[in-house]
């Protein structure tokens, strides 16, 4: 493999013709090959052969494809990542919401187990998610659940 940072750019002993045809080449992704990339560039097979071994076509987009993987790869991990930490930060407001919910019902005499149950249940689940790391339909929808729990709790409180 190369050593070059990029090597799918330009090199400096590359002309632009030379360069355009591999642009082509690349453009083709996984399935690519030089005899379309002649076609498409408008060159000839045989020059479209000098050119590949030449500026090390196959190499090159080998690093390109290996780069768009990688870059695909951190863009979901940084995206669950912050999914995760919604989740947990969502999860922490309503366990402080119950806990102060809770407290008021002990304080009140009032018995608020069954509320109580079912919003400890939806963040038990919410964190669940958050630590599995998803962010899918159904993390999403208990993610709503939950944010509608605290909002109907919310209101209870004012009345």
């Amino acid at each position: 493999m190369t050593d070059e940072p990029y090597p799918w750019v330009r090199r400096t002993t590359e002309r632009g013709n030379a360069y355009a045809a591999f642009r082509e080449y690349l453009n083709q992704g996984p399935r690519r090959t030089v005899l379309a990339a002649a076609e498409a560039a408008g060159i000839t097979k045989d020059s479209a052969y000098e050119l590949s071994r030449r500026h090390d076509w196959g190499e090159r987009a080998t690093a390109y494809d290996q780069h768009l993987a990688s870059a695909a790869t951190d863009g979901l991990a940084s995206q669950m990542a912050s999914a995760r930490d919604d989740n947990l930060a969502l999860a922490d407001k309503l366990r402080e919401h119950l806990v102060n919910q809770l407290e008021t019902a002990m304080r009140d005499g009032e018995d608020p187990s069954v509320r109580w149950s079912q919003a400890l249940g939806a963040m038990v689940r919410l964190e669940e998610h958050a630590f599995r790391l998803k962010d899918d339909p159904k993390t999403t929808a208990a993610r709503t659940k939950v944010q509608e729990l605290l909002d109907r709790l919310d209101k209870a409180d004012a009345t």
